[in-house]
This record gives structure tokens, C-alpha cells and sequence, in this order.
């Protein structure tokens, strides 16, 4: 009987092989205030769900803190964070909430999807996050979708008849 043959051995330097596409910068005003942006890591929808699976199980004001971080550090300058935060926070501050804030870090994420696209097809692949963004009604399934209603039967016209002549 052969024996079996020694496990494969191999080294791969990745960091040699693929380079990310150069993005371009960008630039979000919030509440009269320029910040720059650059483009979010495709895991951003792998970082939204996690934070969507953990919301319920927040239980302090710092964990809720942190995915507030978490998601600003998605787009914004690192130097930016912070200040962004604390803008949040500020009651004074009517604008921007933790709502404006996802709403413009998904809108940051769509309008480099075109990018990620194109960075995806170089590598001759099919960018795996296509459509991102809040659901929209025909994003649903079909058993969540209430039944069309039922039209009535509309009548046949009743034949008219010539009287009979006796």
C-alpha cells in the first residue's frame, strides 16, 4: 500500500498580488459643517448587520456609543470621528442624530457603489453587494405583499330583444 504524500506546503503573499483600486475622495456637509469621506470597505453591509443583530442586546449607553463609532469610522477621517460624535450627542445640535447619521453613511456607501463596482470587475468578479439601501416595496417578499384586491366581476351587457310582434 503507497503511502499517503506529505501535506501540501505553500506560501502566498497576498499582499503581492491585489492592490485596491485608488478611490477618490469625497465630501459630506452635515448640519453646515464639510467633512471628507472616503470610500467604506465593502464589509460596510457586513458591519450594518451586525450592528442591526446587536441593537437589541445593547444594554449601556457606551456600547450604544461605540456602534455610533463604529459607523462614523466607516467613512469619516479618523480625525473627524470623534467631533462628528460629540456633535450627536449635543442636544443643542437639532440636526444631527444617530438616524442622519446612518442615513448619510448609506448614502456615502451608494455613491461609491459604482467604484466598488468597477473595482470588483477588474478582479473579474461581480461586486457580491449590489443593491444596498432600505427596502423598497418590490424588495419584499411575495408573501409580505397583501393580496391584490379582487375586481368585481363586471356583467355581460344584456342582450336587447326585439319584441315579438303577435
Amino acid at each position: 500500500m503507497a503511502e499517503a504524500p506529505d501535506a501540501l506546503t505553500f506560501y502566498i503573499d497576498a499582499d503581492d498580488a491585489y492592490t485596491p483600486a485608488e478611490m477618490p475622495q469625497g465630501v459630506v456637509k452635515m448640519g453646515g459643517v464639510e467633512y471628507s469621506v472616503r470610500c467604506p470597505k465593502d464589509s460596510l453591509p457586513m458591519l450594518l448587520g451586525r450592528i442591526e443583530a446587536q441593537a437589541a442586546e445593547l444594554k449601556t449607553a457606551a456600547a450604544y456609543e461605540d456602534v455610533v463609532r463604529q459607523l462614523a469610522a466607516a467613512v469619516f477621517e479618523p480625525d473627524d470621528v470623534e467631533a462628528i460624535l460629540e456633535r450627536v450627542v449635543d442636544q443643542n445640535e437639532r440636526t444631527l442624530s444617530v438616524a442622519f447619521l446612518m442615513d448619510t453613511v448609506r448614502r456615502v456607501y451608494e455613491a461609491y457603489g459604482p467604484h466598488l463596482d468597477k473595482a470588483y470587475e477588474e478582479l473579474g468578479l461581480e461586486n457580491p453587494v449590489k443593491k444596498t439601501g432600505p427596502k423598497t416595496p418590490q424588495d419584499r417578499k411575495p408573501s409580505s405583499r397583501k393580496p391584490p384586491a379582487k375586481k368585481a366581476a363586471k356583467k355581460a351587457p344584456a342582450k336587447k330583444t326585439a319584441a315579438r310582434a303577435r
